[in-house]
């Protein structure tokens, strides 16, 4: 295979011993001409590089490859894993099964371990020598002990395990990696599983990971799709990064089979799915757009291809099972086969096996799905590992020795008396040019920023009444008018949208609360309340049944209801409404801060991609720009160091409810009796009657919101802190930047003062005449910008 990945990291290894070998010719050479002094700083040079080499040559001889597993709702990501693997190891259940992370290492040798977690209920250690079917129930007891008990336990930590296994991916899959390669298998929680602590420190690994996200075929209905889609862009935003390194997966494809133009069925819903997953990522990470116009989306059935892997298995028992599974419910998959076959799958043959195990296995697309996933292994993975590698190497020896070769040469020539002096004088220069150069880029990076913090403190004054939110928008587009930022396209898009996705997520839940009070059943299944804590999400279901008991439903909770409660009863029914309404801010508070929360990561995550792209771009023009004032100076800016941003970022949001109950009166018919004398006994005897009578009552008077005036105030509630949240991102940025100016100005003024140095001692240790410049110097100085430019374009690759 012409591109293998092994083929590019060996590459990368030549070119890198081809740099060192350089470097050895060209100190050898440069050494004859210098004073003993500068031996020292050579050698220490040639030590940094032998070292730098060294850990080099090792990181791309033995790299981690880790592929990260995610998937939506019932989507068989778990069976997937098992795929990889090539046996069932990783628990498979009808309900949400993937409570904690499982990280699947490869190793010839088997073991499982079950971390020490805060509060395990379940048995935590270390097994070696462990079976596949072992392994499966310690990891089915720990997640089923987990999943039970974390309603009781808020404080519960999910279950983290590590698997040694020699899995299939790698023995089988034809994957021409390093020799040394590491591999591992992430199989990441449900979306539910998200916010655990451990999860998360999990989670955070697969910034460097390809991913694999399996969607749910076989889900029909339209508002469930609808969420799977949401699932899916929840789950690329926790991975991080672009899309590009991820591969979809449309798994349980073989749904389609049971119609009757099942071809023409499938290839419709494969368009179909294509296209809406492009969207609603498109619609929320508009700053990968190109990526993900250029996604890989792969059909696969995941259950029926690793059925065929089991079936194969020289266990008799093991494969007999396979095949009565595969009889009852992959029948459709194999028809054609059993027509010659017995009835009795017993009675199968090892060639009737091997028959049924090929069919299952081309009907379920398992060979295009792992020819896709070699293809993008062979891709992704070399870009994603060998930068950094490079990056490191030049940040330990490549940088200094392309620095010292092009100054210490330059000083020389520039040391005689006379051009001393002239160069001195051009270093002063050149300080004042690149501060006035930095002065001038970090103003332009700056102003937008400050104009923002501008109008948002007038906004906080009520000096104003902007929207601070789409001046965002308005600010970042000057910014791109200016370069070079105008270069980086739709990369700041994260800026400015952050604020959009809290109000979806805040939307989506007060629109399951709508909807469940309307309905008068509640309902709280959508994808951001599933990443909330199970425990606050069922107290707020337990609140909304009981103002459903209380009468607050259909008509009343669509339309809201004007209140007068006469009798003791009825007003004790008001006063509970207004508590329980009152409970419903409390819990709704506990609730949507917990799903705010892991918007916020998301969110957070996102504007620090933004901002170090925004910091790339900026470093690379300063670099270029500075480079072009000081040509012999060699300034370089190790971006991965400058380009990070803090973390420091929180929000937070809060709510109130209920409504007010008023004393009023009203006039209660009560009958009086009474007596008096009438005619026809000659007013002797009396008679008793009755006579209305209108006594005044007080009551309890209210008038209940309807549901929409309900979460329409709470939606303004949360508007109401956005210039708070505003605020602290425009802070924030000007932080960022302050931060990166001064680290810039240091860096910068630390290779000057170097060259100053270098300057100073050629002039008192180096006497030149005319033709050892000619003879020497000019070719050697050539020789070290040779040099430089070999290692800069060892980057480039």
């Amino acid at each position: 295979m012409s591109n293998s990945v092994y083929k590019v990291f060996e590459e990368i290894e030549f070119k890198a011993k081809l740099l060192a070998q350089y470097w050895q010719n060209f100190h050898i050479e440069i050494s004859q001409h210098l004073p003993e002094s500068y031996q020292p700083e050579i050698q220490e040079l040639s030590n940094n590089l032998e070292i730098a080499l060294t850990q080099l040559i090792y990181e791309l001889q033995n790299p981690t490859l880790t592929l990260a597993t995610t998937g939506t709702t019932s989507s068989g990501k778990s069976t997937l894993v098992n795929l990889l693997c090539g046996a069932e190891i990783v628990p498979v259940a009808v309900s949400e099964m993937s409570a904690g992370a499982v990280t699947i290492e490869y190793s010839k040798e088997k073991s499982l371990i079950i971390h020490e977690t805060p509060g395990a209920l379940w048995e935590c250690g270390e097994w070696r020598g462990i079976s596949d079917d072992k392994i499966y129930q310690r990891l089915y007891q720990a997640m089923i002990g987990y999943i039970e008990n974390r309603e009781t336990q808020p404080n519960l930590a999910c279950p983290q395990s590590t698997i040694a296994y020699p899995f299939r991916l790698l023995k089988e899959s034809q994957l021409q990696l390093p020799k040394g390669t590491r591999v591992r298998i992430l199989d990441l929680p449900g979306l539910a599983y998200v916010g655990d602590q451990g999860n998360a420190n999990v989670i955070k690994q697969c910034r460097e990971a390809l991913c694999i996200v399996t969607y749910n075929s076989a889900e029909t209905d339209s508002q469930k799709v609808k969420s799977l889609l949401q699932e899916v862009v929840q789950q690329v935003k926790d991975l991080g990064g672009s899309p590009a390194r991820m591969l979809f997966v449309l798994n349980r494809i073989d749904v389609f089979r049971a119609d009757r133009s099942w071809t023409e069925s499938e290839n419709r819903f494969v368009e179909k799915a294509i296209r809406e997953i492009k969207n609603e990522l498109t619609e929320q990470l508009k700053e990968y757009t190109e990526d993900i116009e250029n996604l890989k989306v792969v059909k696969l059935s995941t259950w029926p291809a690793l059925l065929s892997l089991q079936i194969q298995n020289q266990d008799d028992i093991y494969s007999a099972d396979a095949c009565k599974k595969a009889d009852n419910h992959f029948n459709g998959l194999i028809e054609d086969i059993l027509e010659d076959l017995p009835r009795n799958t017993q009675k199968w043959n090892r060639h009737d096996k091997n028959r049924v195990a090929e069919a299952l296995w081309q009907k379920s697309y398992a060979e295009e799905f792992q020819e896709n996933l070699r293809e993008h292994i062979n891709k992704h993975f070399p870009q994603l590992v060998i930068p950094q590698i490079i990056e490191r190497f030049n940040i330990a020896a490549g940088n200094a020795i392309a620095e010292w070769a092009t100054q210490t040469t330059t000083a020389i020539l520039n040391s005689s008396e006379e051009q001393y002096q002239q160069e001195c004088e051009n270093i002063s220069q050149i300080r004042l040019s690149l501060k006035s150069f930095l002065e001038i880029s970090d103003r332009n990076l700056k102003e937008p920023f400050e104009k923002l913090d501008t109008k948002v403190k007038q906004v906080l004054a009520k000096q104003s009444e902007d929207d601070v939110v789409k001046y965002i928008r308005t600010i970042i587009s000057e910014l791109q008018e200016v370069e070079p930022y105008d270069e980086l396209g739709v990369k700041l898009f994260p800026l400015y949208s952050w604020e959009n996705e809290f109000q979806k997520g805040i939307n989506q839940v007060l629109e399951a609360i709508a909807k469940s009070l309307e309905t008068g059943r509640v309902d709280l299944d959508s994808p951001n309340l599933k990443r909330a804590n199970v425990l606050n999400v069922n107290l707020l279901a337990r609140n909304l049944n009981r103002l459903v008991d209380l009468g607050y439903k259909a008509s009343v909770a669509k339309e809201g209801k004007i209140m007068e409660a006469r009798t003791e009863l009825e007003k004790n029914k008001l006063k509970q409404l207004n508590e329980e309404l009152n409970e419903l801010a409390i819990h709704l508070n506990i609730v949507i801060q917990d799903v705010l929360k892991q918007i916020s990561t998301q969110e957070l995550n996102r504007i620090y991609q933004a901002v170090s792209e925004l910091f790339r771009c900026h470093l690379s023009y300063f670099e270029k720009e500075g480079n072009d004032i000081a040509p012999n100076i060699a300034i370089k800016f190790p971006e991965s160091e400058l380009s990070k941003v803090e973390s420091n970022l929180t929000f937070n949001f809060q709510f109130k409810a209920g409504f007010a109950v008023t004393k009023g009166t009203w006039e209660e018919a009560v009958q009086v009796e009474k007596e008096k004398r009438t005619w026809y006994t000659l007013w002797i005897k009396k008679k008793t009657f009755y006579e209305t009578e209108y006594q005044p009552r007080s009551s309890d008077n209210a008038k209940l919101p309807s549901i929409e005036d309900l979460l329409t105030g709470w939606v303004e509630q949360a508007k109401e802190e956005d210039s708070e949240r505003v605020n602290q991102v425009a802070r924030w940025l000007l932080d960022q930047i302050d931060c990166l100016k001064k680290n810039v100005d240091k860096i910068q003024n630390d290779i000057i003062d170097r060259y100053q140095e270098r300057l100073d001692k050629a002039n008192q240790e180096i006497t030149l005449d005319y033709e050892k410049q000619k003879s020497v110097w000019q070719p050697m100085e050539q020789k070290a910008q040779n040099l430089a430019e070999i290692f800069s374009n060892l980057e480039k690759i």
